[in-house]
């Protein structure tokens, strides 16, 4: 069973296979909100970032799509051609005629509606520019430019790196699952949205990307040039001739057909171990589907919208009934929660491992009058026995150490094996 990537820690910072000290970055930098993102995100392009849970039955007019991983409340102002006249338009209004040097409205438009977001109690709050709107859209693609990392943010705000992309330019960096990012090339991203801080990341190929991260006490600079990345969400591994490790690093746009496409060329009669450790989310559909090839019929996930109820079933004729292990840790999170309390509630699987991260949301996109979005906080998602995931996670049938997970799977393998042989 293959290890999820972790970096060691340094006290230097990895410059292009170089080490550079830290008190050689330079000390200026700039806060997010000095940063004109329609400069930074110019044309349409990919970028790296954790993936949404959305589901396309959603989409009506306002763009109501589910996602789980960052979420937004409104605000009362419009931005655009037409403004309201507020003592928001009035204060921003008085800071460009007052100002010294030159400010873009847009800029301070930008930053008023993220510290309206923040205050306004909605802890996965997010707003989404009109310029890096396709850079969201796109993230869900299989192959896109960038370094391949994914972000998340957590309820405290803080934004840390939730994925490598294997092979990609920041496998080959000293990044690690789990680092705090701190600045974007010299802009400092604490208590930025996430789309604000992907359109920070965004390069073309050959370009260099400098990311200052905080680990434990220690803080390194990684410098990464941009490259073409390959998204690979699944693998497969034959752990033992009738028993088939999967592992599912996200949920992305094709994840459940490859899920299939992989089982089909397994063997795996003895069981499937189906690894979710560090998988923080992804689109909400595509756990579905994969839910679905183990599970025949009846209940993944639902959520109520005032008294509008959501019902996502299974309905599969022919599921895969081999014994099967979930593994989930403290960064199992999103879409991936959905699964395995699926196979928790449905009593298809036993989850092993640790307590998952808690994040089970439903939001929506609403458009505001310049193109740009606001995500909005609207319900929290069910597990088919009821089970609120938000802020609770999902706690394994087993508690398993890292270090004893393999073996713990293949023992819990072989007695289910046994009890069905039983039965």
């Amino acid at each position: 069973m293959s290890d999820k990537k972790k970096s060691p820690a340094s006290k230097r910072a990895v410059i292009g296979g170089r080490t550079r000290k830290l008190d050689s970055v330079p000390p200026k930098t700039k806060t997010i909100s000095e940063v004109d993102l329609s400069k930074v995100v110019d044309s349409p392009r990919t970028s790296d970032n954790q993936q949404k849970a959305t589901n396309p039955d959603l989409l009506r007019k306002t763009l109501i799509a589910i996602l789980i991983t960052s979420l937004v409340f409104a605000i009362g102002i419009q931005v655009g051609e037409s403004r309201n006249s507020s003592s928001v338009d009035e204060a921003i209004r008085s800071v460009i005629e007052s100002s010294a040097k030159e400010i873009d409205r847009d800029v301070l438009e930008r930053a008023a509606i993220e510290g309206v977001l923040k205050a306004s109690g909605d802890e996965w709050a997010n707003y989404f520019p009109r310029e890096a709107l396709e850079i969201f859209e796109a993230q869900s693609s299989n192959s896109f430019t960038g370094i391949g990392i994914y972000l998340s943010k957590s309820r405290g705000g803080v934004i840390r790196i939730s994925s490598i992309q294997e092979g990609s330019p920041a496998a080959n960096s000293d990044l690690a699952i789990g680092d705090e990012l701190l600045e974007v090339n010299g802009t400092q991203v604490t208590g930025a949205s996430l789309a604000s801080t992907v359109a920070l990341i965004r390069a073309d190929i050959g370009d260099r990307v400098d990311l200052l991260v905080a680990r434990a006490e220690k803080k390194i600079l990684a410098t990464i040039k941009a490259g073409k990345v390959q998204a690979k969400s699944v693998e497969l591994t034959q752990v033992t001739s009738s028993v088939a490790l999967l592992e599912i690093a996200s949920f992305i746009s094709g994840t459940a057909i490859e899920v299939s496409r992989v089982l089909q060329s397994a063997n795996y009669a003895s069981g499937v171990i189906i690894d979710l450790r560090n998988n923080s989310g992804g689109l909400l559909q595509e756990a579905v589907d994969v839910a679905e090839l183990f599970i025949g019929n009846g209940i993944i996930v639902s959520y109520k919208v005032n008294e509008s109820e959501k019902v996502f079933r299974a309905t599969n004729s022919n599921p895969i009934k081999v014994p099967v292990v979930v593994i989930i840790n403290r960064n199992t999170a999103s879409s991936a929660e959905i699964l395995a309390g699926a196979f928790q509630d449905r009593n298809r699987g036993v989850v092993i491992g640790e307590r998952s991260y808690g994040k089970g949301s439903v939001q929506e996109l609403i458009s505001l009058d310049d193109g740009s979005k606001l995500e909005l906080t609207v319900a929290l998602f069910l597990t088919p026995s009821g089970r609120i995931i938000e802020e609770v996670g999902i706690t394994p049938d087993l508690a398993v150490t890292p270090g004893e997970i393999g073996l713990k799977s293949l023992q819990v393998l072989g007695g289910l094996a046994s009890f069905i042989s039983k039965e």
